[in-house]
């Protein structure tokens, strides 16, 4: 089981400690709360590493979305899009959404 638990996500002070919830691998309703670890979109392009600027410059880093799981090039959806995506290695495919999980 893997710990989400971050202090700055934090959006209220708690006086007991967080609930460890699993590492959800599977896409519910929009997919905010994926966290699986899929890095191709629907069109077989490789995802661009959220904290890479090159060859897509983007402003949605790990610094500015905090706690949406942009750690490496996995699919997410930090800003409630119909469903996960990422920026592509492609430099003629800016983003794309992902594969589904099967």
């Amino acid at each position: 089981m893997t710990s989400l638990y971050n202090p700055s996500c934090l959006l209220f002070s708690a006086t007991e400690p967080p609930t460890i919830i699993p590492e959800v691998d599977c896409v519910t309703n929009e997919g905010l709360a994926y966290r699986g670890t899929i890095a191709v979109t629907e069109t077989g392009k490789t995802c661009q590493s959220w904290s890479a600027q090159t060859p897509q410059i983007h402003n949605r880093t790990p610094q500015n979305y905090p706690c949406k799981g942009l750690d490496n090039n996995y699919c997410r959806n930090p800003d409630n899009e119909r469903r996960p995506w990422c920026y592509t290695t492609d430099p003629d495919t800016q983003f794309y959404t992902c594969r589904r999980a099967s």
